[in-house]
């Protein structure tokens, strides 16, 4: 049997991001799911990184068969897996141009200027990606039609769930890190430092969001990591 796949969205992000991948995950016959993240989906009701690992794990409980899974985050999804891949299914994690953290460890570093200048920060405590400059920051390598559907789908983010610990699941699990070139994101230099703790690293000409424009290479790692004994 194929091992399943569980998609971990980034900030501002949902399930609907994968929606390009997964017509191969289904034509590879792979058993998937991408739960969608409480701190994205009850952003203002302050929903934090708790909601978002005890998601995951529900994600992954609810899991058929016993094949170990395969637990992919991105961007910020990184932090969720890091933590939720402790989870007894959970047998390889893929971390996609994602935050792959130490203990308590500060993103700010690894995070562009570029990105900080394109948000914005509201009174009920919500982050949103300001529409003239989530384009140059997550979809650079996009065309106009991409990034339009993409941004049309972008949510406010709770502020809580870039707070507080994490267990370090890759430290006890074999991962694999997506190192993506042109991130106007995650400057490739951080990347490349969070992917030396990775059990291995690639790297790709992409940008932030290869899922979307490029989702046949995510799909190819993915296909790969499933049906591999």
């Amino acid at each position: 049997m194929n091992k399943p796949v569980v998609l971990v969205h980034g900030a501002w992000h949902g399930p609907w991001c994968w929606e390009h991948v997964t017509p191969y995950l289904d034509a590879a016959n792979i058993h998937w799911v991408a739960p969608d993240l409480p701190s994205v989906v009850d952003a203002s009701t302050g929903a934090n990184q708790t909601e978002d690992n005890a998601a995951v794990r529900d994600a992954l409980d609810g899991l058929p068969g016993s094949e170990n899974a395969i637990l992919l985050g991105h961007s910020r999804g990184g932090t969720v897996i890091t933590e939720a891949g402790t989870h007894d299914r959970v047998g390889h994690l893929v971390y996609l141009t994602a935050f792959l953290g130490l203990e308590n460890e500060d993103t700010t570093p690894y995070r562009s200027d570029d990105l900080n200048r394109c948000l914005e920060v509201h009174d009920d405590g919500t982050i949103t990606v300001k529409p003239e400059l989530g384009k140059a920051v997550f979809y650079n390598e996009h065309d106009e039609q991409d990034f339009g559907w993409a941004a049309r789908q972008l949510r406010p983010q709770s502020l809580k769930p870039f707070e507080g610990k994490s267990e370090l699941a890759w430290q006890t699990k074999p991962s694999t890190y997506v190192v993506c070139r042109y991130d106007n994101a995650l400057p490739v230099a951080g990347q490349r430092k969070m992917a030396a703790r990775a059990t291995q690293s690639i790297e790709w000409d992409t940008d932030h969001s290869p899922f979307v424009y490029r989702p046949e290479l995510v799909a190819t790692l993915l296909v790969g990591l499933s049906v591999s004994s």
